[in-house]
């Protein structure tokens, strides 16, 4: 195969479909969906901030003009454009911007997986063995609770399409930095 290194280097159209993709999956589709029968919640990837910090508003809903969602939306945005590096550099490293949204991702599932799998109420051990038994009590209820809210929450087809396109990107990225010697 006699191929000009040049062309190895220069991305194809799959880089900004694949981008194009994550864009739409971000910020048009729902990532998490909260089914309480009586009302359903749908929140897209940039309100993923907005959770980190509130989990509870996963029951509650997210104002969709928060500043979290304003901030991490910018982030998210910016992620995006990065996996557009090839496009405008020659650069070898203009490929790892192709793994940045991939990344995010993965970073943001694994904080806000953390965050939603902590105890309420932490016990610290200054309220003695009555306040300990009630702190255990307060967690144990909270975690049944957390359990049944568990079964109404469900991926939407944002978070699949992110995944499918952040990991292409993310492979495109990796295999065209290794190409671009």
């Amino acid at each position: 195969m006699n191929a000009n290194p040049a062309d190895l280097r220069r991305p194809d159209w799959t880089v900004p479909l694949a981008a194009a993709c994550v864009a739409c999956s971000w910020f048009l589709m729902s990532s998490l969906n909260t089914d309480l029968g009586f009302v359903q919640l749908q929140f897209r990837f940039y309100h993923v901030l907005t959770l980190m910090h509130a989990p509870r508003r996963i029951v509650t809903g997210v104002d969709g003009s928060t500043l979290d969602a304003l901030l991490f939306g910018t982030l998210c945005a910016l992620v995006n454009l990065a996996a557009l590096a090839p496009m405008v550099s020659r650069r070898r490293i203009a490929w790892l911007g192709c793994v940045a949204p991939f990344a995010l991702m993965v970073l943001s599932g694994a904080i806000l997986y953390h965050g939603l799998s902590q105890d309420l109420i932490a016990d610290t051990g200054a309220l003695g063995d009555t306040g300990s038994q009630l702190i255990h009590f307060a967690n144990s209820l909270a975690t049944r609770i957390g359990g049944v809210m568990t079964r109404r929450i469900h991926v939407g087809a944002g978070a699949y399409l992110a995944v499918a396109a952040t990991a292409f990107l993310a492979v495109k990225g990796l295999l065209g930095y290794r190409r671009a010697l």
